[in-house]
């Protein structure tokens, strides 16, 4: 019992003296912050009545609640010997500044307290430094604190000619090299969203909240403000700062060494892509540095070192930005429609990605495993475009995005005659645009005859300078379903060219393709009109259910296309190759703007049989045709075997269209269904007929990029579709815009018709491109996620594999993976899958062994894992 009583006294006595303690250092902490933003000291300035402090606090409560980080101290001396370069916002844009020095702002009033100002050296426009200036620490974007650390450039080593130079290059670099910005910034603000929902690390002790502010402050309004402002952005664990340096990780996936000077240019490149985005309204605002405190302040009014809290871009919200974009959206069309004019709004970036998620809404597109409920029915929509329509007063359905992009002038409603009446009908184009594509087939027809006249005439068909091929046959493969047919294929003796018979070959191969250029190159109005609307666009979509969003209106793009009727001719863009038939070797090309005639019509079930047949059972009207397409397809497939083993990058793309067969076929023989011929549904083919075209695109984009190569002129490439990637140029005009534009380059540098683009022109034509296609995924802003999946197709393959875990036990399955991350298709089954633990992307076609984790095959939840 008296144990008991003296272990009670003495566990009062620790609470007692513990709390003693606590309320001493609470009321110390107090003490010193109530003196430092009171005491006064014997300066010229009333400056340091609210921000000088000597011995540190705001530091320290700052680095004790993760804000380490960013803070930056500026010595006055360390500056006069090596300036700082730091990011200076001005008018919109971003300069690279110098930091000099320090200075005490002037004050007229007796109450005007003022953080301290910086001197600093700004590079003008024409990339020099040439004006020395006094700026707010809030002009200030982002200090280059790690600046001599990481890049070991010395002041006395010409600093300012140094950064001259690398800023020239930078913005020569911007111009010349097409970067993936749109992806990379993308990743880069998913990241900083992501660091959100981080938990604090099990050291971090000390956690800032909205709730202990108060407490921290003791009373201080400038320290309390000052701690609200900074958990808005994150301490260093969960920030939602990004920088140019950080961004430069998400821009370059090649490896620069530490102190480079292509480091440095870097930083300059992405330092311009942020301030780009923060401007155009996007994922990231602009932050500035935010003064923290003055150490000390000498007698004649000299601010001897201060620190910052270094600033850059924050992360927006994610709900915030998408309802702000669609609430902008609707009040531009609601704009528009009150102003009753008929021309198209011109949107914002974030507008056009509304404005084309509206299109694939309004054509049925839903997205699977997101879901949001909206009355009595479920929609998959984006908070962007669900804010829209609710501000429009549309509903959140098909018609609806129909109706909104008639308001805002994207899409057109006409009155059509039918057999019984008259009916709506809706065009996904603009009145205007409309227009310009029945004056397009007026003139394209006008052509047609005139050409066709000269032919009956037997006068020389000479129009622009292209080459008769009227008289050669041609053979068009296609899919089935194709209604716009760009390419053909045909042959002709080398002996009719005039050019030099060797044993390698006696024969010439021909890839047409229809000449669009007309849209690109001619500056009448109708054709301006048709060329922005393919810039809005990008390209042609095929996977909608409703039907696909073509490049054009179909109108233009049948004008355009490919004619197999009877009789008529075809303006071309051709390459003719002349390849070794004992090797493969491309001996020598060329680009000629032809006419030809009626192209063969071929699916490519059909070419495949025709290959595949003996002489004595070909129809004697396809005698000749067999014979076009059986040279074609010896002299193609003995290039693309010595392709493959010349290039790296022809090896990569056959090994993923192999996979991609591969996938499909086993999709195919799950599901039941047979595999279409034309790509639609994750279908797949590579029959003969399919091998044949495939190799001859292939050669026309080879042919074309060597022969511009050789001119040493630059060509429009959309992101991603390089030379080290095997992607292709000029070989689909009606499908993507910028094969378009690489087809006018190709014929003003190559055939002398019309004038070449520029480097800038070309990277230009490209960020359009990339704007577009980007438009397709780019922003998806927060949706709610159940996992569940509503394919039929995926349910009857999870209920296959549950019969079979049911009857068996066996819960390893044999796989193969996709290509796609983690993704894996179960073989037997068809049913795809991610594989949890797996770090990276399962290389294509690799085939696995499975374990079922879970699996409910009503919801559509299928959870597996690599077997050890």
């Amino acid at each position: 019992m008296i144990s008991l009583l003296s272990l009670a006294v003495v566990i009062c006595v620790q609470l007692v003296a513990h709390a003693s303690l606590s309320s001493a250092f609470q009321c110390h902490v107090s003490g010193r912050l109530e003196r430092h933003f009171t005491r006064s000291r014997h300066t010229t300035t009333l400056f340091a009545l609210e921000y000088e402090t000597n011995d540190g606090i705001i530091q320290h409560i700052l680095k004790k609640y993760g804000f380490a980080g960013r803070l930056v101290s500026l010595h006055n001396d360390d500056l006069s010997l090596r300036p700082l370069p730091a990011e200076l916002y001005d008018k919109g844009t971003w300069k690279l500044c110098l930091i000099t020095g320090l200075k005490l702002p002037s004050s007229s009033k007796t109450n005007d307290a003022k953080p301290p100002l910086l001197q600093v050296l700004i590079m003008d426009d024409a990339g020099l430094f040439a004006e020395n200036k006094v700026v707010d620490i809030g002009q200030i974007t982002f200090l280059w604190s790690d600046f001599y650390e990481r890049f070991h450039v010395s002041p006395n080593d010409g600093l300012e000619m140094t950064l001259q130079r690398k800023y020239g290059e930078a913005l020569q670099s911007l111009k010349s090299n097409i970067l993936m910005t749109e992806d990379a910034m993308q990743n880069l603000y998913n990241s900083r969203i992501a660091n959100r929902s981080r938990s604090p690390s099990n050291h971090h002790r000390h956690v800032l909240t909205k709730k202990n502010i108060p407490t921290i402050a003791a009373g201080n309004i400038l320290l309390e403000e000052l701690l609200r402002n900074l958990i808005k952005v994150g301490d260093d664990r969960s920030s939602r700062m990004v920088d140019s340096a950080l961004a430069i990780d998400y821009l370059y996936t090649d490896f620069c060494r530490e102190g480079d000077d292509e480091q440095l240019m870097r930083r300059m490149i992405a330092a311009t892509v942020l301030t780009d985005d923060a401007n155009s309204g996007g994922r990231f605002k602009r932050r500035s540095c935010q003064f923290i405190e003055c150490s000390s302040i000498i007698e004649d009014s000299i601010c001897k070192s201060i620190t910052l809290f270094n600033g850059g871009f924050v992360s927006v919200d994610p709900s915030i930005r998408a309802g702000t974009e669609g609430r902008k959206f609707a009040a531009a069309t609601n704009q528009k429609k009150d102003a009753n004019t008929a021309s198209p709004v011109l949107l914002t970036a974030a507008d056009e990605r509304i404005a084309h998620r509206l299109e694939c809404l309004a054509m049925g597109d839903v997205w699977k495993n997101e879901r949001f409920d909206y009355g009595d029915e479920e929609k998959t929509l984006e908070l962007d475009v669900r804010e829209a329509l609710s501000t429009m007063g549309l509903p959140l359905t098909a018609d609806g995005a129909t109706r909104a992009l008639i308001q805002l002038g994207r899409w057109s409603q006409n009155d059509a005659e039918t057999m019984s009446k008259k009916a709506k009908v809706i065009e996904p184009w603009s009145a205007e645009v409309i227009d310009a594509a029945r004056k397009l087939v007026t003139f394209r027809e006008k052509r047609r005859v005139e050409i066709s006249s000269a032919r009956k005439k037997n006068k020389p068909c000479d129009f622009d300078a292209r080459v008769d091929l009227s008289s050669l046959p041609c053979v068009c493969i296609d899919a089935k379903r194709a209604t716009f047919r760009d390419d053909c294929i045909g042959i002709r003796l080398r002996s009719s060219t005039g050019r030099e018979v060797t044993p390698a070959s006696k024969w010439e191969i021909l890839i047409h393709i229809a000449d669009v250029s007309i849209i690109y190159e001619d500056d009448r109005a109708q054709f301006n009109i048709l060329r922005e609307a393919a810039e809005r666009r990008g390209q042609s979509r095929y996977d909608l259910p409703f039907g696909p969003l073509h490049l054009l209106p179909p109108v233009a793009l049948s004008a355009l296309a490919l004619s197999t009727d009877d009789n008529s001719t075809n303006e071309c863009v051709s390459v003719w190759a002349y390849i070794d038939e004992r090797d493969g070797k491309l001996i020598e090309a060329g680009l000629e703007r032809t006419i030809i005639g009626c192209p063969q019509a071929l699916s490519f079930d059909d070419a495949t049989k025709l290959l595949e047949s003996g002489s004595q059972d070909v129809p004697k009207s396809l005698i000749n045709i067999r014979a076009i397409i059986a040279v074609a397809e010896r002299n193609l497939s003995l290039w693309s075997r010595h392709h493959r083993e010349s290039s790296e990058a022809a090896q990569k793309r056959e090994k993923r269209l192999a996979t991609k067969e591969l996938i499909s076929q086993e999709l195919s023989v799950a599901s039941g269904h047979a595999v279409r011929d034309d790509g639609v549904g994750g279908s797949f083919q590579r029959s003969r007929g399919h091998r044949l075209v495939d190799s001859s695109l292939d050669l026309y984009a080879v042919a074309i990029t060597s022969l511009m190569k050789q001119k040493n002129k630059p060509v429009p490439r959309a992101a991603g579709s390089g030379t080290d990637r095997g992607g292709r140029l000029c070989t689909g005009p009606l499908r993507r815009y910028i094969d378009g534009m690489c087809q006018r380059q190709a014929l003003a540098v190559l055939c002398e018709h019309g004038k070449p683009l520029s480097l800038d022109e070309c990277k230009e034509a490209s960020k359009i491109a990339s704007r577009a296609s980007d438009t397709v995924a780019n922003l998806r802003p927060t949706k709610k996620r159940d996992g569940s999946i509503t394919d039929n197709k995926q349910r009857g393959a999870l209920h296959k594999i549950a019969r079979h875990i049911s009857s068996t036990g066996a819960r390893t399955l044999k796989a193969i993976s996709t290509g796609h991350n983690n993704e894996v298709v179960i073989l037997g089954t068809g049913a795809v899958a991610r594989c949890r633990g797996v770090k990276g992307t399962l290389k294509g076609g690799q085939k696995l062994l499975i374990e079922v984790i879970t699996i409910d095959a009503e919801r559509g939840l299928l959870d597996v894992s690599l077997t050890s």
